[in-house]
């Protein structure tokens, strides 16, 4: 599977350049958004039966 293709790319994407430099958002908005995916991806990773590393953003 390309690396283009796994989902931890996106979501450290995600966290650090939309949240933090397009949005601006404060710090305990940012940190709850990572909360939010700390319990969202194992969740989702249980549920498709793939660890958490090799989910992509199409299963």
């Amino acid at each position: 599977m390309k690396n283009e293709m796994l989902l931890g790319p996106w979501v450290r994407r995600f966290l650090l350049e939309h949240l933090v430099a397009e949005r601006n958002l404060s710090r305990n908005t940012q940190a709850s958004y990572r909360d939010t995916l700390m319990l969202l991806l194992p969740f989702a990773s249980n549920h498709a039966a793939r660890a958490i590393d090799r989910m992509s953003s199409r299963i």
